[in-house]
């Protein structure tokens, strides 16, 4: 019975103590306390310890593989640590005299450099870095790192150290200034305008190993992109371990604006290369572009630009505007306006407002005027020409312009039947002299005066005439009859008719 009691005695307290939480007096809340169920009032405020090696969260206790390294480096094998304060109030770190204690088999081969600082605030973090550089012969290397804090839960943080000694053997590095370039990485050129030449970059190749690297070539370093240019200078055959060398990459974009790149070997010893790529942004080269244009119409390739219409010798026609914009990104050099062909002196144009250069977005114009110097059909070719017009090189169009000399202007001229001697006979008729000059004597000479027949036909006797009067302004006008017996006409009417032939 004794023994039933005694097991049976702690089950019943246990149950009574979880189901009436705080009830029936201190017991209920003795048992809270007790199994640390009862109180409140959230985290406690603490620092919290956090370590991390190139990024990634480490436990205490956990190692770190640095790989392997040939013996006998300069440079060695560089890692680095971070040590953070994930907590709420400031950590301090109290290592003496260092804050991260080295110790193991191989410490002396591993080197760390302290942090700069021992108490972090929280959310706060400082780095140190750690460095394998072994010595002697081949095989694995140890080591241990402990860093003391005031955090009560790893109050002494380790990390075990291990890392491969190899036989010494050349390796080679690539750096841009301080800037290290990783293995199979990129190293960016920049923007540059296509048909352009970007600055010289030099990368600087360093053997970080510990024998000497035999260079493959020429040349020892290659490139697969044409438009990134390899100086390669001076450029040695070997380099000696902890020694450099450089060369440089000029970018020198061309075809069209986009993102270009090239693979880059440096190649040694036969097998081995370190491998990056360049690239650069091939951006558009700003050039001129030439628009030619009349009356809202493209004439950029040339065309007919509409006919200036009839025109009297001796006079100008209206004026035809033709305009001429860079709508490039460059200056427009080399205008110029000619007249190659056709009856170039029956059309004049003016200089360009221009000049011989014309801004990006800008734009200025000439005009055409037709100034015939006879009659009939006039044509000629004006030729407008730019150095670098046609996006950067030379353009040339040819406007065709036309207009008609006029030949003359048609006047009606009407007159009272007369019944002279034999007027009637089918051998009479009249005459119509004009002349520009008032009171003329009706004489046909030609070239004041022009007196024109017109016959009897069949007995019918005409009273008007159309007569076509070479030249513009007023015009006299005289009408007489002449016929079988007066062969020579009668006497001329003494009536003068003007008429005003306009200019247009």
């Amino acid at each position: 019975m004794n023994l039933k009691q005694n097991i049976l005695i702690p089950l019943i307290i246990i149950t009574t103590a979880i189901s009436c939480p705080g009830g029936g007096g201190g017991g209920g809340g003795a048992a809270f306390a007790l199994l640390g169920l009862g109180g409140g009032g959230g985290d406690v405020p603490a620092p919290k310890l956090e370590i991390l090696y190139e990024g990634v969260s480490r436990e205490s206790g956990s190692t770190l593989d640095l790989g392997s390294e040939p013996v006998g480096t300069a440079d060695g094998k560089t890692g680095t640590i971070t040590i953070k304060n994930s907590g709420n109030v400031a950590i301090t770190l109290p290592g003496s005299p260092n804050i991260v204690a080295l110790s193991g088999t191989h410490a002396s081969q591993f080197s760390i450099t302290q942090p700069a600082t021992s108490s972090l605030a929280a959310g706060a973090s400082v780095t140190f870095t750690l460095n394998f550089k072994p010595t002697g012969g081949t095989g694995a290397r140890t080591a241990i790192i402990k860093i003391d804090s005031s955090d009560a839960a790893v109050g002494s943080f380790q990390l075990n150290l291990t890392g491969t000694a190899e036989a010494a053997a050349p390796r080679l590095a690539v750096s841009v200034g301080a800037t290290q370039i990783a293995s199979n990485g990129n190293y960016g050129m920049g923007s540059v305008e296509i048909d352009s030449f970007g600055s010289a970059v030099t990368f600087t190749v360093k053997n970080t190993g510990s024998l000497t690297a035999n260079l493959d070539g020429p040349p020892a370093v290659t490139a697969t992109g044409t438009q990134f240019v390899l100086n390669l200078a001076g450029f040695p055959t070997t380099i000696a371990a902890n020694a450099s060398a450089t060369f440089t990459i000029q970018f020198s974009p061309s075809g069209v604006a986009e993102v270009k790149s090239s693979n880059i070997a440096v190649s040694y010893d036969g097998a081995l290369a370190f491998l990056f790529t360049v690239s650069g942004t091939a951006t558009p080269k700003p050039v001129p572009t030439i628009a030619i244009s009349h009356n809202s119409s493209n004439f950029t390739t040339g065309g007919s630009i509409p006919t200036f219409g009839v025109v009297w010798p001796t006079l100008t026609s209206s004026t035809k505007t033709v305009t001429i914009s860079n709508t490039g990104t460059a200056t427009m050099t080399g205008i110029t306006l000619s007249k190659p062909s056709g009856h170039t002196g029956d059309f004049t144009i003016s200089a360009f407002s221009a000049g011989t250069t014309l801004a990006a977005g800008t734009s200025g114009t000439f005009t055409i005027q037709f100034a015939p110097t006879t009659t009939n059909a006039r044509a000629a070719v004006v030729r407008v020409a730019t150095a670098n017009g046609n996006n950067g090189i030379a353009s040339s169009a040819d406007l065709n312009v036309s207009g008609t000399g006029k030949t003359g202007a048609d006047v009606l001229v009407s007159w009272t039947g007369t019944n002279e001697k034999a007027v009637n006979d089918t051998d009479g008729g009249y005459k119509v002299c004009y002349s520009k000059t008032s009171g003329f004597t009706p004489v046909h000479n030609g070239t004041t005066i022009f007196c024109s027949d017109v016959p009897n036909t069949g007995g019918t006797t005409p009273v008007s005439k159309v007569i076509s009067v070479p030249t513009f302004g007023d015009w006299y006008f005289k009408v007489y009859s002449y016929g079988k017996y007066n062969t020579t006409g009668g006497t001329p009417s003494t009536q003068t008719s003007a008429v005003n032939v306009p200019s247009t």
